[in-house]
C-alpha cells in the first residue's frame, strides 16, 4: 500500500535554497508539489531504498496549474540522500530539468511569522492619490471594486519591523498591480509595479 514505508525524515518542507520556484510539501504519506506556491500535484507516495538514499514512488506523476486540464509537466524522479530532495521533471517542449531542494523552516509565505492578531491596526480606507485607494475589513481588502482575503506577516525574529499585508493565497504576489504592502509608522506603503519603468513607491493614509 501506498505510504506504508514512508520516512519521517522526509515529512516538512523542502525548497531550493534562495530561489522561489518549486516547493515540496510531505506528510505521512502525502506529497504536495508546488510551483510559485501554486499546488500543481497532490497524491499519495511510498518509498523505496536504493544507491544509499530513499527514492519515492508517486501515485500520480502529473503537474497542472489550478483550473487547466492537461498536465504541463510530468515528475520523473524524487530522490532524498544526505539531507537532500533531487527533484527531477519532464517538460514536453524544453525537456529534463532538475533541482536539489534542502529542507525550510519557512511557511509558503516564506521567512515570515503569521500575525493576523493585528489585523484591528489595518482596518479602514487607505488613500495614496485620486488613482489609488482600498479598503480593509477584517480580513477582506476591497480595491478596484475586488475584494480578497488577506493575512499579515512579520519577519520571524524581528521586533517592531513593518507589518506585510499579503493575499491569503501565497501564490499570489501582487494586489491590483501593486505589491509589497506594509504597514509601519501609521501609514502603509505599496509598490507600483510599472513595466520597462523603475518602480513606484506609494504611501497610504488612512481616510
Amino acid at each position: 500500500m501506498f505510504g506504508k514505508k514512508a520516512n519521517r525524515d522526509l515529512e516538512g518542507a523542502w525548497e531550493e535554497p534562495g530561489v522561489i520556484g518549486t516547493r515540496i510539501e510531505i506528510e505521512g504519506d502525502s506529497i504536495t508539489v508546488l510551483w510559485r506556491n501554486a499546488p500543481v500535484l497532490e497524491t499519495k507516495f511510498k518509498t523505496k531504498k536504493v544507491d544509499g538514499g530513499l527514492l519515492l514512488e508517486l501515485k500520480k506523476t502529473g503537474m497542472r496549474y489550478a483550473g487547466s486540464a492537461t498536465d504541463y509537466a510530468e515528475v520523473t524522479r524524487i530522490f532524498c540522500r544526505d539531507g537532500a530532495l533531487e527533484f527531477e521533471e519532464f517538460f514536453p517542449i524544453s525537456g529534463k530539468s532538475s533541482s536539489t531542494l534542502k529542507k525550510t523552516e519557512n511557511s509558503r509565505y516564506g521567512n515570515y511569522d503569521i500575525a493576523d492578531s493585528e489585523l484591528p491596526l489595518v482596518q479602514g480606507e487607505w488613500v495614496a492619490n485620486e488613482y489609488h485607494s482600498f479598503t480593509i475589513s477584517g480580513d477582506v481588502m476591497e480595491m478596484c471594486g475586488k475584494k480578497r482575503k488577506i493575512r499579515l506577516l512579520v519577519s520571524q525574529g524581528q521586533v517592531n519591523g513593518p507589518i506585510r499585508i499579503v493575499d491569503a493565497d501565497a501564490s499570489v504576489y501582487e494586489l491590483q498591480g501593486l505589491a509589497n504592502f506594509e504597514f509601519i509608522g501609521g501609514g502603509i506603503t505599496a509598490t507600483m509595479l510599472i513595466c520597462d519603468a523603475p518602480s513606484v513607491r506609494l504611501t497610504f493614509r488612512r481616510k
